[in-house]
């Protein structure tokens, strides 16, 4: 079965990721945009995330200036359930599906994603206006996510949550030749992430993520081996607000 690439990252957080943006001279005066999340909140039940928990993202981005996007990406998912016609397909109507090995330090772990273009008013009018969730993705999307998830879900169960507030940079000028860095900031209440990533080939992976993880070291920040995501601390961040708001 296919291997599209790998992608490697690399997190700075909290007091790292401000100095980070310095060193490494990354531009000011980008575009931010917004992205949310879909989680299954349960007042009453407590703090968790049960649909991260199954290895289900359901993301939205409103992006000014470009094409509004939302993912439904399994992660870590297995490749056997990839079933039907996901395993070979690449893209369809307004869709494109990838299936890349995700490596954060030690961690690495398979990840398919099915990402649509959506209109200008769709992400927005779901998040700020109470639209259905399930309008935020295509048919297709929702095709994915029923026959490759273990669960059932019923997306008008979900709470939208977010923003979460993103600057992304294409490429980062200090990297050395050949490495070619990507950079994006996540900052929401008082959590605050840059992560620098690399897609590489398979053959090149491991190559790839010492490059990178040295090129990190050499600019005086250290790399922990166990790297929690900041999907999942952004996650149980939102989550907990949530709860508060509506506890």
């Amino acid at each position: 079965m296919r291997l599209d690439d790998v992608e490697i990252k690399v997190t700075l957080a909290g007091n790292q990721a401000g100095p980070a943006v310095k060193a490494l001279e990354l531009p000011a005066g980008r575009p931010t945009w917004e992205i949310y999340f879909c989680e299954d909140v349960a007042e009453g039940v407590g703090i968790g995330t049960p649909l991260l928990d199954l290895g289900v993202v359901l993301r939205a981005r409103h992006k000014p200036g470009g094409p509004d996007d939302t993912t439904v990406k399994l992660r870590p998912c297995r490749r056997s359930q990839l079933t039907g016609r996901w395993p070979a397909a690449t893209e369809g109507d307004g869709w494109q599906l990838k299936i890349e090995a995700d490596w954060t330090g030690e961690r690495r772990v398979l990840a398919a994603s099915c990402t649509a273009d959506r209109p200008g008013d769709v992400v927005t009018g779901v998040a700020e206006h109470g639209g259905r969730v399930r309008s935020l993705f295509l048919d297709d999307q929702l095709d994915f996510l029923h026959d490759c998830c273990d669960a059932r879900i019923n997306l008008d169960a979900v709470t939208v949550l977010g923003p979460v507030t993103a600057i992304r940079w294409k490429q980062v000028a200090r990297a050395p030749a050949g490495l070619d860095i990507r950079a994006e900031r996540w900052t929401v209440g008082d959590l605050d992430f840059l992560e620098l990533s690399v897609v590489a080939d398979p053959g090149d992976a491991l190559r790839t993520q010492q490059a990178l993880t040295a090129f990190v070291g050499d600019q005086g920040f250290a790399v922990e081996p166990e790297q929690q995501t900041k999907t999942r601390q952004v996650l149980e961040h939102l989550v907990r607000a949530a709860v508060r708001v509506h506890g």
